[in-house]
């Protein structure tokens, strides 16, 4: 199985810098970009679905990946219209990493409270699903309620991914069964970049969960993540053909050095 590779979105560039990256990314033959999100931030952040649109724009294949969108910071039928437009807008080139987030100041921000967040993440996945696919959407929930809600253009399908680690958890998702019960796929968190060891028993851990819930390990993806060592091609191979007989299925570049972005697209693919 060959990995699919992306490269995670420097948010510190310029506009143009931005819509550059994205088309020389695209035209090495990257296969998805990874757009994080923050939106209280003291540094350079964008919201995912924004940039995630700007980088439709300036692109025509590559797949637009978040990673991730913090769903309980949105009203739900808000956050599938705007990615069932920014689907169809992009020729179907939506991956929707969503998370329920670990900012707590963020949270209070948009009001939020961090206690009903798993819950309401919870209904808010079914409640995409159903705005997704249904010509009238009726959903009641503790926290979400909606009776015969049209979205128009509906997408012909949005693959639903799911995030999770903190640096408590040691880069391991709290709600592991959730995602394997819910997800189409799961990204790993940074601080599993070049771990393989770890992220591998993770992969195995997840894989036991997604076929316990009764569901297809080999249509659920598992994305993880490769920090590279300038100048060390060598390392760039092990660590991605390390992380493809874990059973990942698309690999991440996490940096911001860009002149590796065509060495190491060579060296991975070549």
């Amino acid at each position: 199985m060959t990995l699919r590779l992306g490269w995670t979105v420097p948010t510190t560039l310029s506009p143009d810098g931005l819509r550059e990256f994205a088309r020389a990314a695209e035209h090495l033959g990257y296969d998805h970009l990874s757009i994080p999100e923050h939106l209280v931030s003291s540094t350079p952040t964008y919201e995912s679905l924004t940039l995630a649109a700007y980088l439709a724009a300036a692109t025509t294949r590559i797949e637009l990946a978040t990673a991730m969108t913090i769903l309980p910071h949105r009203p739900v039928v808000l956050a599938a219209k705007q990615a069932a437009q920014l689907a169809h807008l992009s020729g179907d080139r939506l991956r929707l990493g969503i998370a329920i987030g670990s900012d707590p100041a963020e949270s209070a921000a948009l009001g939020v409270a961090p206690e009903d967040r798993a819950a309401l993440f919870e209904e808010q996945v079914h409640a995409l699903r159903r705005l997704w696919t249904r010509p009238e959407a009726d959903y009641a929930g503790e926290h979400i309620a909606f009776s015969g809600v049209t979205l128009t253009p509906r997408p012909h399908r949005i693959p639903l991914w799911m995030g999770g680690g903190t640096l408590r958890t040691g880069g391991r998702p709290g709600a592991l069964r959730r995602i394997a019960t819910l997800a189409d796929g799961f990204t790993m968190s940074g601080l599993l970049a070049n771990r393989v060891n770890r992220g591998a028993a993770l992969i195995a851990e997840l894989r036991t969960a997604v076929t316990e819930a009764g569901r297809d390990w080999a249509e659920f993806g598992t994305e993880a993540r490769l920090r590279p060592a300038p100048g060390r091609p060598d390392t760039w191979r092990s660590l991605a053909e390390a992380w493809r007989s874990a059973g990942a299925t698309h690999l991440t570049v996490t940096t911001d050095d860009l002149s590796l972005l065509a060495p190491l697209h060579a060296a991975l693919t070549g």
